[in-house]
């Protein structure tokens, strides 16, 4: 059995994990603790002699559990990373701060981490000792041009990724600036600055195909709206036509499965995306410019956060990934 530990998680995604987790045939909750009951009760010290209840709440916690799904961020989350790993435990990271470059690798604080995609990362979970999620964004994009980047289809330089989702995705510090545009419903869209996506999946696509991408990330808010609908727009490879767009996704994907490639026109509304575990993908090129364009629609609180937690808990303990879902 592993015993679970759910620490500092936001409640819409809390509540989907613990949810998985709960009807996980060979995973059980040892523990939840909830941020109020962090922060109230100092559980960050920092090589002080004086530490709160929370403290000692989280050290409790710590050692109760095999894997710990923390939605924790700077100090506490430092300091539970700390107390973790001297224990021998492991970590899924879930929190706000996706984007874990300075924090986990080019300072080296914690080695063996690993971004927490298993869709392309999946061989390297089983021996990690910190797996962090993408963000939920960034999922549906790495997934969308992971096909084209590993054939060199396209133009990593040219692309333009738009996403579209309702406010329960959004970070703690992302940033909203007012537009006068309205959906259909009259109600008001917001766009985010997004340079960290940007940054994150630039990141990936040269860690995993060694090329980096200038793309341009735009996102939108939208109130009221459930999932994420991200549309990357980019031209292929110079002198390259690609026609069968549709099977160089579904070969790429052929053994996934948490990702559908869909025929064009089968999902147009984000609806399609909603309490599923899979990432729906639809392509399409041009036939004059030859320019290609890419569909993704997920569940932000399953896809983008908590099965995707569970696929790596699952390939960290060295079972099946689907186990669970």
């Amino acid at each position: 059995m592993i015993w679970v530990g759910i620490i500092g998680a936001k409640g819409y995604f809390g509540d989907a994990l613990a949810r998985l987790v709960a009807g996980h045939p060979e995973a059980q909750v040892s523990t939840v603790m909830h941020l109020p009951e962090l922060v109230g009760g100092n559980a960050c010290r920092f090589g002080s002699t004086v530490a709160g209840s929370g403290y000692w709440s989280m050290m409790n916690s710590v050692k109760k559990s095999d894997i710990i799904f923390s939605g924790l961020t700077g100090g506490p989350a430092e300091e539970m990373y700390s107390m973790a790993l001297s224990y021998g435990k492991r970590i899924i990271d879930i929190g706000d701060m996706h984007f874990l470059n300075s924090f986990l690798h080019e300072n080296n604080a914690y080695p063996g981490s690993v971004y927490g995609l298993s869709d392309l990362y999946r061989d390297k979970m089983k021996d990690a000792s910190i797996v962090a999620n993408p963000s939920s964004y960034c999922t549906g994009a790495i997934l969308g041009l992971a096909p084209l980047a590993a054939n060199n289809n396209a133009d990593m330089d040219t692309a333009s990724i738009e996403s579209k989702s309702g406010i329960s995705s959004l970070r703690k510090n992302d940033k909203l600036i007012g537009t006068s545009a309205a959906n259909s419903c009259g109600v008001k869209t917001y766009k985010v600055e997004c340079g960290d996506y940007a940054a994150e999946v630039n990141e990936q696509m040269h860690t995993l195909f060694g090329m980096r991408t200038a793309a341009a990330y735009t996102l939108y808010i939208i109130p009221g709206t459930k999932g994420i609908t991200t549309t990357i727009n980019i031209n292929p490879q110079t002198g390259v036509y690609v026609s069968d767009i549709l099977d160089i996704y579904r070969d790429f994907y052929k053994s996934n499965p948490f990702v559908e490639v869909c025929s064009k026109g089968v999902m147009r509304e984000m609806k399609n995306g909603f309490n599923r575990y899979f990432c729906k993908i639809e392509a399409s090129t041009e036939a004059d410019s030859g320019r290609i364009t890419v569909t993704t629609v997920l569940d932000d609180a399953l896809r983008g956060v908590a099965s995707q937690a569970i696929q790596s808990m699952n390939l960290m303990c060295g079972i099946d990934g689907i186990i669970g879902l």
